[in-house]
């Protein structure tokens, strides 16, 4: 009788709790606000909570309609469609989630949108780009080092830990950026990062490309508010800001990874492995099924889970979050991580929406491809793409920084030396707008460029001269300005050093004059002089509209020389680089085609005034930019 008493009792407590355990909950509602007169007029809200999708939703709020509800294999998610139309006013919608036994309430608020006057401004080729890793450029508030809660924090000895480089150490180096020349911000990803890490196997996620919440800044570098006033300062000034993104894949620790709302949200790491890199593989027509997908279905890494966009459910959630940040904070542009991995479908359909919302937008993918055609088949409009189309306006020209990389350490011969970026160049048929190519010497990924010409100043200068005057938008990477370079490490971290000055209790401080003269000094090389040379040209190509958008045209390096014109109606432009250690003397006559009617040249850097006839003498690995008259 006990027995069954206590069996009994036991059933009923149970129960209890599994009633208990069955009620419905809001934990999470993404995005956690919205906005009035979007083309795209619906809104997918991802709702979770313990069972949440057992509930129906109901409301009543002028000019909003329910589309539909979507629930999962996950009873802790549901999905609701709001159709948002010009009738509606900016307000507060109460949503009621009803199981059938209570009723929970949730306040959705919809916004006016606030326009695009000195918002959402895009980038093009008058543009020169500073991109800066938050957590290694300079340290503005070593209060937020350490977050309660969170995993990880900062260890300056350890090379792949975080440095606690955040936020305010950007605001506090604006004017820096700024006296610089630069007129964009590109930012490696904000996005919090909240991670187990795993030093021993190179596995620390300061870099920020392991999203566990993406519509939250990282505590450690700050706060929404924090970004917002970095996004209004910097265009006060006059820079724009270029947001990092991915949706190719986010980490493990992501709060919708440990609770997905359903098994194809993903791929399956145990059927498709990790990537293969080979990203060729998009446009090969003869590519077999398993190598594409080792590009597009497979893992990136083991700490970062592939997202499966051909579920609906996935794609609208990334395009919504895309829209989001862009609407709430202003930002100008784009830099697409990974740009390559996803399915390229999708990749179209969320830049054109993009562009669709935000017309004056600019988006950038990186598109890591190993030769002109396959990079030139992600830009819109592409000749050579068939019936795709990217509508993607900006790639990364890797193409051109492997010609640069190569070009200038290698002995010259018909398709090498400096031939090789002759070579490059030749290509440009093949691109929709090459002026919209993002071009570099180095960025996060990189060896730094110093290293690439082993610290040589001539070298260091003729990289820069190139990309400052050939046809794109110049990306410069912080601490090239001071040919930083990777002190010997030759991993990942070694890239991405602390820039110096941007700490507390640095004894070099980068950031002024004195500073860079000092660290010149030490390192035995010409930091203050380089960074003039960058200052000086940066302001100088600001302002020089033939580079912007003249016509280029080159000519076949002679003697490892090579020669190219940039050149309008208004304004013509010469450039001559000597790719030999040596002394070497320069037939001006062959460029009689261009040069006719001008006598001299005036190298932008040193105002040196240079004939435009008979010969020239140039030093060993002279760079001149000369503005003709």
């Amino acid at each position: 009788m006990i027995r069954k008493f206590v069996l009994g009792l036991l059933f009923f407590s149970l129960c209890a709790v599994s009633a208990m355990a069955q009620r419905p909950a809001i934990e999470r509602v993404e995005p956690p606000h919205w906005w009035i007169g979007f083309n795209q007029t619906q809104v997918q809200l991802l709702v979770h909570g313990p069972n949440i999708g057992n509930t129906r939703v109901n409301f009543d709020y002028p000019g909003v309609d329910l589309v539909r509800m979507v629930k999962t294999e996950n009873p802790n998610y549901l999905f609701v469609y709001l159709n948002i139309t010009d009738e509606a006013e900016p307000g507060t919608i109460t949503l009621h989630f009803d199981d059938g036994r209570r009723t929970l309430r949730y306040d959705y608020e919809i916004k006016a949108r606030l326009g695009s006057d000195g918002r959402h401004q895009g980038f093009d080729s008058s543009d020169v780009i500073y991109l800066l890793m938050p957590d290694r450029f300079a340290n503005g508030d070593p209060t937020i080092d350490n977050i309660p809660g969170m995993i990880e924090g900062v260890d300056m000895d350890e090379p792949f830990a975080r440095k606690g480089g955040d936020i305010q150490g950007i605001l506090d180096n604006l004017d820096y950026i700024k006296d610089l020349g630069m007129t964009a911000i590109w930012l490696n990803p904000i996005f919090e990062n909240d991670m187990p890490y795993n030093y021993a196997i190179g596995a620390g996620f300061y870099h920020g490309y392991a999203a566990t919440d993406m519509y939250r800044v990282d505590r450690r570098f700050g706060s929404n508010e924090d970004f917002r006033t970095l996004v209004n300062t910097s265009q006060e000034m006059g820079m724009k800001v270029i947001m990092d993104k991915i949706h190719n894949h986010v980490g493990t620790h992501h709060w919708f990874i440990k609770d997905l709302p359903s098994a194809d949200w993903i791929h399956d790491q145990e059927v498709y492995g990790n990537t293969s890199f080979r990203t060729n593989t998009i446009m090969d027509p003869y590519a077999s099924v398993s190598d594409f997908n080792s590009t597009v279905r497979a893992w990136f890494v083991d700490e970062m889970p592939d997202l499966d966009q051909r579920n609906p459910l996935v794609a609208d959630y990334l395009i919504q979050n895309t829209l989001w940040w862009i609407e709430e904070f202003g930002i100008d542009g784009i830099r697409m991580d990974t740009h390559a991995y996803p399915y390229p479908e999708y990749m179209a359909e969320w830049t054109r929406i993009v562009l669709d919302e935000y017309p004056t937008f600019n988006i950038v993918g990186e598109v890591w491809m190993p030769d002109v055609p396959t990079t030139a088949w992600w830009q819109f409009d592409s000749r050579i793409s068939g019936d795709y189309n990217s509508h993607l306006p900006s790639v990364t020209d890797f193409p051109l920084f492997n010609a640069i990389a190569r070009g200038l350490n290698e002995d010259p011969g018909w398709e090498s030396g400096l031939t090789r970026i002759y070579y490059t160049l030749g290509q440009d048929f093949l691109y929709t707008d090459p002026l919209l190519n993002v071009i570099f010497v180095d960025n996060h990924d990189l060896t730094r460029f110093a290293d690439i010409v082993n610290r040589d100043p001539g070298k260091f200068k003729m990289g820069l001269s190139l990309i400052y005057t050939t046809r794109g938008i110049p990306q410069i990477f912080y601490g090239t300005e001071i040919m930083m370079d990777q002190q010997g490490m030759w991993n990942d971290p070694g890239k991405r050093h602390p820039f110096p000055g941007g700490w507390p209790g640095d004894e070099i401080n980068a950031f002024t004059h004195e500073g860079r003269v000092q660290l010149g000094e030490e390192l035995g090389l010409p930091v203050a002089e380089m960074h003039e040379f960058v200052r000086t040209l940066t302001h100088w190509r600001n302002g020089a509209e033939v580079i912007h958008n003249g016509r280029l045209r080159h000519f076949i390096p002679e003697e490892n020389i090579y020669v190219y014109f940039r050149y309008n109606e208004d304004a013509r432009v010469m450039v001559i680089l000597n790719g030999q250690d040596e002394t070497q003397q320069l037939d001006m006559s062959r460029f009689i085609e261009l040069t006719e009617g001008f006598t001299t040249g005036t190298d932008v850097s040193t105002g040196r005034e240079v004939p435009l006839h008979g010969s020239i003498s140039l030093s060993p690995l002279e760079s001149l930019i000369l503005e003709m008259e």
